[in-house]
């Protein structure tokens, strides 16, 4: 089928909107929003307003009784938030990584540890990452670079503390993941407060693909993630498992990369309102809406949130 749709007034969007049942109060408002933000983006916020669609049916276009435009924007305002405080916490455990992986490989490999093939596992992959490296730094404007340039002429890329900066975090999670050296992986791992090497490429393939979500601003709050975390047994049942498959497995939505990211950030013993910040936003939402999020009732009295 030939696609036919065509492009909406701002002020037809509202009218679409009203005629399907959503109240809008304030249509300056609503159209304000639609133009600063998007129709197309906000709808992935008043679909869980819909009714239930007709048998053979992916969609009702019809919203529930007493839907208003306030409440999708609530509910927008609160991802965005949430996306926020999410991507510092990635940020932090972003760093951490960076920090003891370079520093660990450095001590074991020398300065320019990741021109070394021998200390990686799989040769293209390495060959992959590398040439990406190399074209990142030859792109770079950075004040360390130029220096390196300056100064330098071989190795061709400057030495590992440098180039660290100039890497992803999925770019960052892979190096570790392909990391020869199991001592140094499994420093690492203790650094993180993790118990095994396996849990940290697990756990870092599972921020990296949340921090890229948060990047990109896409919806996250009630979003089923690709890539769960890893089940860790030390964190008692401060995680939710999912048995619906018969299996035991963590589920994938976003509680329990919040279980994952308060405890990495406890495992650096250092001061943060992070926690309290988030208990905070979450407090702003419905349970409805904690429960889309994988939230089980009692999470609070769990012990990562500070319960007993």
């Amino acid at each position: 089928m030939e696609f036919g749709k065509l492009p909406t007034l701002t002020g037809d969007q509202v009218a679409l909107l009203r005629q399907r049942g959503m109240l809008v109060r304030n249509t300056y408002e609503a159209e304000t929003w639609l133009e600063t933000v998007g129709y197309y983006r906000l709808s992935a916020y008043w679909l869980p307003f819909e009714l239930p669609p007709p048998p053979g049916q992916t969609r009702s276009k019809r919203f529930a009784e007493g839907t208003s435009f306030d409440q999708v924007i609530e509910r927008y305002v609160f991802d965005r938030k949430l996306r926020l405080l999410l991507l510092e916490a990635i940020e932090r455990v972003e760093i951490h990584v960076r920090s003891r992986w370079t520093y660990h490989l450095a001590h074991a490999h020398g300065a320019h540890a990741h021109l070394r093939a021998s200390a990686f596992r799989g040769a293209r992959v390495h060959t992959e990452l590398l040439a990406k490296l190399a074209r990142s730094a030859e792109k770079s404007d950075e004040t360390f670079i130029a220096h390196y340039r300056t100064k330098y002429t071989d190795p061709y890329l400057p030495p590992l503390w440098a180039v660290t900066e100039l890497m992803t975090f999925g770019e960052l999670s892979r190096w570790v993941q392909i990391t020869r050296d199991l001592p140094i992986k499994a420093a690492v791992t203790r650094d993180l407060g993790l118990p095994t090497v396996e849990i940290t490429d697990g756990v870092l393939q599972a921020l990296s693909y949340v921090r890229n979500i948060c990047a990109h601003h896409s919806r996250l709050w009630n979003k089923r993630l690709v890539k769960r975390v890893p089940r860790v047994k030390r964190w008692g049942r401060d995680m939710v498992l999912d048995t619906s498959t018969g299996q035991a497995q963590p589920d994938n939505r976003l509680y329990n990369v919040m279980v994952a990211l308060l405890h990495l950030l406890d495992s650096q013993r250092t001061d943060s309102t992070w926690r309290s910040r988030l208990i905070d936003l979450l407090g702003t939402v419905s349970d409805l809406e904690l429960r889309a999020m994988g939230f089980p009732e009692d999470w609070q009295e769990r012990s990562v949130w500070g319960g007993p």
